[in-house]
């Protein structure tokens, strides 16, 4: 598990990469009231499911606004979708 350092710059890395968009509804959100939503959720079933590394990955992890917009953005439940932005973000392993 990653240290607060590691949060908060995961969370500055977040938002400057979605431009401080909400990647749900695309209207500004601020840094202050931003969220990172989780596309595929960081549940320990995903976590068995797909790996810590896909679940932990930034491209797993949107700017959004809190409630609606946050949980607009799972798509967990949407196998076919999970899967293909677990193989993508497994090739984006591969390059590393």
């Amino acid at each position: 598990m990653g240290t607060k350092i590691d949060v908060y710059e995961d969370r500055i890395f977040i938002y400057e990469r979605d431009g401080g968009i909400c990647q749900f509804c695309h209207k500004p959100v601020s840094f202050q009231e931003f969220e990172r939503a989780h596309i595929i959720a960081d549940a320990k079933w995903a976590r068995k499911k797909y790996g810590g590394c896909v679940i932990d990955h930034p491209m797993n992890k949107a700017c959004t606004h809190p409630g609606r917009c946050n949980d607009g953005m799972l798509i967990t439940f949407k196998t076919a979708q999970a899967n293909e932005l677990a193989e993508k973000i497994r090739d984006e392993l591969l390059k590393e």
